[in-house]
């Protein structure tokens, strides 16, 4: 329990923090401190689904590209693979400059090989040669590790679209919001850091909760980069280079194109305020969750994406958000550097890295499943090419941080075995349970795994029979009769149990799955500090009186 002078240094911050979030949603208080929305300007309205306030540009993907031709010139030719070798560059670079000194070394000499690479492989393209016939025949001849990699990156950027959210921002400065009727995961994943918001088209945008939950919205709330949901009318009116407010701290979510100078001045000190706030509740909420015997972790899917100071660990890297923008499978050296990246963002906490997990609605075009009932670990020991370098690539990470291999969609104690025996190496290998098939297996499948994760998105959405968009954030007494029974067989197993999925980022819902017995939540970036505020001034008696309540 915490102390008298504890509980009134976390009143006065609640106190501090509902006076912020007051200004921050126009309620009486704001009219002692900063203005509201102007009224002349007319937004429309969306459904939120990543919170924050996003000032930009309009930069326009209005529909998917046409297919390229068949035939191409020489000229086409040498400016496609000009552009597959500015973007391997820059991918490397990146490494380089994320990483470590030590281990920024490893991916140097890439640099060099693209900079001497070049120039030949532009040559023979001059003369005649094709983008992908130049690169296969300059870099197949001696293969070596790092020529393996420049060659996987060089061929990935030909195989790429054209048209990209990267080159429509060529030659345009500032920050921009992304405007676009068909949003995908792999957009988000290659997005800039200069866009800042994003603006989607749905016929669903006037539903609540519309879209929160697609791997599209996760993969922007790891980037803590706004995003709103309204009808394609409002997409279709936004024109390239108009400044456009993205507003999902307020009620309604709203979007203002080219505003009046009153409400730009407004939403930018709106957004001053609301980066103030985010800040400040990190900061305050340092202090680790002893006194429930509970972690709060944060999930990841990209390699950009911000790890709170205080994070107990990562609970989960979607490492199939993180390559989700590749049209080949990424390379053992490209999956090593992204994971050394995390791990230098993580300082040091356990990190859970989640094998590739490929599914209708998340598709890889390197790794897409046949039929909706193709996903998860069974599918991806069908693909042992893929399964292997995944596996050697986080072994390889694992010298220099704390990694456990986690299943995709267990189903039993034999996949667990396989996989600890194909890693090759002292891992832990965890099994995240997203199936009430997988539930009736509880008891086996914490005997042979190390420990245990809920997927509550999946699970919410198979037994409710929802849509997965519509029903990952449903409280169901069915869903957390669940948790307990696997809380009950791990713990009786002595396996630890996390809960990744969206409803953990629910603070609600965390007292629940606390009092449930739960030993971590692993939550999106955006929502660590909320849920840490949430359960740090009760006891667990408190959440297991909470518990008690939903189950009833």
């Amino acid at each position: 329990m915490q102390s008298a002078p504890e509980r009134q240094r976390w009143c006065r911050m609640f106190a501090k923090a509902s006076r912020a979030r007051s200004l921050l949603l126009g309620s009486p208080a704001a009219k002692t401190g900063m203005p509201t929305l102007s009224r002349r300007a007319q937004p429309e309205t969306g459904s939120p689904a990543v919170e924050g306030i996003g000032i930009g540009r309009a930069v326009v993907w209005a529909r998917e590209p046409p297919a390229p031709r068949a035939a191409r010139s020489i000229r086409e030719e040498h400016n496609r693979l000009a552009r597959s070798l500015a973007r391997a560059a820059r991918s490397v670079e990146d490494l380089v400059r994320l990483l470590p000194p030590t281990e920024a070394e490893l991916f140097e000499p890439e640099v060099v090989i693209l900079a001497e690479l070049g120039p030949l492989l532009l040559e023979r393209v001059d003369s005649g040669t094709s983008a992908e016939q130049a690169v296969d025949e300059s870099t197949s001849a001696t293969p070596s590790d790092l020529l393996v990699d420049v060659r996987a990156r060089l061929l990935d950027g030909l195989a790429r679209e054209e048209r990209s959210v990267g080159s429509l921002l060529e030659g345009r400065d500032g920050d921009r919001v992304l405007v676009t009727e068909h949003l995908t995961p792999s957009v988000v994943a290659s997005l800039p850091e200069r866009v800042v918001g994003i603006v989607a088209a749905s016929e669903d945008a006037a539903r609540p909760g519309c879209g929160f939950t697609s791997h599209a919205a996760i993969l922007a709330r790891g980037r803590d980069c706004p995003l709103i949901f309204t009808i394609p009318a409002v997409v279709r009116a936004i024109a390239d280079d108009d400044v456009v407010v993205v507003d999902t701290t307020a009620r309604p979510a709203r979007v203002h194109t080219a505003p009046d100078d009153a409400t730009l001045a407004d939403a930018r000190a709106r957004r001053e305020a609301w980066t103030r706030l985010r800040s400040e509740e990190e900061g305050h909420v340092s202090a680790p969750l002893t006194h429930l015997g509970l972690q709060v972790h944060v999930n990841i899917g990209s390699i950009y994406e911000h790890v709170p100071a205080s994070a107990d660990g990562i609970g989960l890297v979607r490492t199939e958000l993180v390559f989700s923008e590749h049209t080949r499978a990424p390379s053992e050296a490209e999956q090593f550097g992204a994971l050394r990246v995390i791990a230098r963002r993580a300082a040091g906490v356990p990190i859970v890295v989640r094998l590739f997990d490929a599914a209708p609605d998340k598709p890889l075009s390197w790794l897409s499943p046949s039929s909706p009932t193709s996903r998860g670990i069974g599918f991806l020991l069908e693909h042992p090419l893929i399964l292997d370098a995944q596996l050697r690539a986080i072994g390889r990470a694992s010298e220099h941080a704390d990694l456990r291999i986690l299943l995709p969609v267990a189903t039993s104690a034999e996949e667990v075995d396989r996989i600890r025996r194909r890693s090759g190496r002292a891992l832990a290998v965890g099994a995240l349970i997203e199936s009430p098939e997988a539930i009736d297996e509880i008891d086996s499948i914490a005997e042979a795994a190390d420990f245990i994760c809920i997927g509550t998105n999946d699970l919410c959405a198979t037994v409710t029979g929802q849509p997965r968009a519509d029903s990952a954030l449903t409280v169901d007494g069915r869903i957390l009769r669940m948790v307990e029974r696997i809380v009950e067989g791990a713990h009786a197993r002595k396996r630890r149990v996390s809960v990744c999925g969206e409803l953990a980022g629910d603070p609600h819902v965390a007292r629940i799955l606390t009092g449930l017995g739960v030993d971590a939540l692993s939550v999106a970036t955006a929502h660590f500090a909320k849920v840490k505020h949430s359960l740090h001034g009760l006891s667990l008696d408190d959440c297991r009186g909470v518990a008690r309540e939903a189950l009833a």
